[in-house]
């Protein structure tokens, strides 16, 4: 896996349930390769102006990420993974959107 891919990972929800959930990578985290990630939301409706992207069926790369529903992907909502809790690659974003997270990224964080 490889910055970019779109994952399915086993979310803890806030009542202790597991819930598998789409994320992107951001990337990948020396020494033991775990992975940083962007959590994917369906809930659109929480969208964070300027921080989070929009991806539904005008995107350009929705099909190619995997999505069945309009999502969000949520910038600044980052988790830090071991590689073993990725139920796999369901698709993957272009280096266009790619270089969006980045840059998001960088300005919240700035």
């Amino acid at each position: 896996m490889k910055p970019g891919d779109v994952v399915r990972w086993a979310f803890v929800q806030g009542d202790g349930q597991r819930k598998m959930r789409p994320a992107v990578i951001v990337a990948v985290v020396p020494p033991f390769n775990d992975l940083l990630v962007c959590a994917v939301s369906t809930q659109v409706h929480r969208e964070v102006r300027d921080l989070d992207m929009l991806v539904d069926a005008k995107h350009p790369d929705y099909w190619r990420m995997g999505l069945q529903f309009p999502s969000l992907i949520r910038v600044a909502q980052l988790a830090t993974l071991p590689s073993k809790v990725i139920q796999g690659s369901i698709g993957e974003v272009s280096e266009a959107t790619f270089s969006e997270i980045r840059k998001r990224l960088r300005n919240w964080l700035a």
